[in-house]
């Protein structure tokens, strides 16, 4: 649905199944923002991240982390730009993710 909202906005998406998919796929897609769930199989959201910050060609790719969990949740020490609580507001996403393409270009 988000991906699909951002493409009627402009924005090109590229999905991926879970998150070491999605960390596979950072080589071959280069992208701008990576907008991810924190509950996903095979990588969770957290790892991810912290596999982000391991490769220096994509420390820059500024993250932001999704969760139906997000006030309960401990985040301490994950690089990640945003967080969104989920069900998520959709003015609030694009807006957020604006913000980051704006303050990253």
């Amino acid at each position: 649905m988000l991906s699909a909202a951002l493409e009627d906005e402009g924005y090109q998406t590229a999905q991926a199944a879970n998150g070491q998919e999605g960390l596979n796929r950072l080589a071959t897609v280069q992208p701008d923002l990576v907008i991810c769930d924190v509950m996903m199989p095979v990588m969770d959201g957290r790892e991810f991240c912290r596999n982000i910050q391991e490769h220096e060609v994509y420390q820059s790719i500024p993250v932001i982390l999704m969760s139906a969990a997000a006030r309960s949740l401990s985040l301490k020490g994950y690089h990640y730009a945003a967080l969104l609580p989920k069900p998520f507001d959709l003015d609030t996403s694009l807006q957020t993710i604006d913000q980051l393409l704006t303050h990253h270009a």
